[in-house]
């Protein structure tokens, strides 16, 4: 195995998706695998935006919004068969809400974006070091409330997961746990100056997960050879809710054309953002493929892009790992 690993880092590839990442300027950590062989798990330009301290391969970062994904996941290693039930019967306040609404945000729920803003234009709920669960249910739930993106609805559909498991660190994938006050992982920066402070803490399920990009790589590969989910487990949890939306459950799963393909490829994608660390967790299944990326400039300061837009960041990355 650890020589499968050091023949993929000299790969041609490995050499391809370098200079990608080189070419635009990455600041920050990305790691590309094919199947169990990781390809390149790179460190790039300095940690803050004119230092002198580079980043270094296998930091713990803040994973955002991959915790999503991560807690869809988990959820539905045992809520396959409740996932179209209303969840009044144990929570009252989300009346006919369903677990498939809270992870697709069709809920209703009061959102923490709401909350008034600090001086540096952080939402009050994201300055206290633990979720506010109360705060999500201040307005009760609406089942098939139209699509709004909401962190209280993972907040309330992942509190669950903590119920008689003792250690909470223990229900994470390995090298993954939940951020504790005061916990940031590496620092981010926006506008080429330090963030404003957030506590990640407060987002618990929904965004508040600490990891490696060796960890992300890890709960990929477990996810996608049937060691999380069943085959049928799996299908429900990439399967896009329709009506023009490729929203699936904690994740999108799309078409994506990429430069060099013959045709579209199925593309896994969950991102996030929290201050100024952005994240993408890319699985491409029919290709046996993961890309990781983590950068600790905010969006303006490195914009990622999308697929569909057929130029950028992500488009020549991904085009350059599956097409090339």
């Amino acid at each position: 195995m650890i020589a499968a690993l050091l023949l993929a880092a000299t790969s041609p590839l490995a050499a391809k998706v370098d200079a990608v990442a080189a070419r635009a300027g990455l600041a920050g950590e990305l790691l590309v695998a094919k199947g169990e062989a990781i390809v390149l798990d790179k460190a790039y330009g300095p940690v803050a935006p004119g230092g002198h301290t580079p980043h270094r391969a296998g930091r713990r970062w803040r994973l955002a919004s991959i915790t999503k994904q991560v807690t869809a996941t988990l959820l539905l290693k045992n809520a396959l068969p409740t996932l179209d039930a209303p969840l009044g019967a144990m929570r009252p306040e989300l009346g006919a809400v369903t677990l498939r609404q809270l992870l697709t945000h069709h809920s209703g729920l009061a959102n923490p974006d709401d909350t008034p803003p600090d001086a540096a234009g952080v939402p009050a709920f994201y300055t206290r070091t633990a979720p506010d669960l109360a705060y999500c249910t201040t307005k009760p739930g609406v089942s098939g409330a139209p699509f709004q993106y909401n962190n209280c609805d993972y907040l309330l559909a992942g509190a669950g997961l903590l119920v008689g498991k003792g250690d909470p660190d223990r229900i994470w994938p390995d090298g993954m746990a939940m951020a504790r006050a005061g916990d940031m992982g590496v620092p981010g920066f926006v506008g080429g100056k330090a963030e404003p402070h957030y506590e990640l803490a407060s987002f618990g399920a929904a965004g508040g997960l600490i990891g490696t990009a060796r960890a992300v790589f890890r709960f990929d590969r477990d996810l996608m050879t049937g060691k999380l989910l069943s085959p049928a487990a799996r299908a429900e949890l990439w399967k896009p809710e329709g009506g023009r939306s490729y929203q699936a459950l904690g994740q999108w799963v799309f078409p994506g054309t990429l430069k060099g393909c013959t045709a579209p490829k199925r593309i896994v994608q969950r991102d996030g953002e929290i201050g100024g660390v952005q994240t993408r967790n890319y699985i491409l299944p029919d290709d046996d493929l993961v890309v990781v990326l983590f950068t600790n400039r905010g969006s303006d300061d490195f914009p990622i892009g999308e697929i569909w837009q057929g130029k950028g960041f992500a488009y020549d990355l991904l085009s350059t790992v599956a097409c090339s």
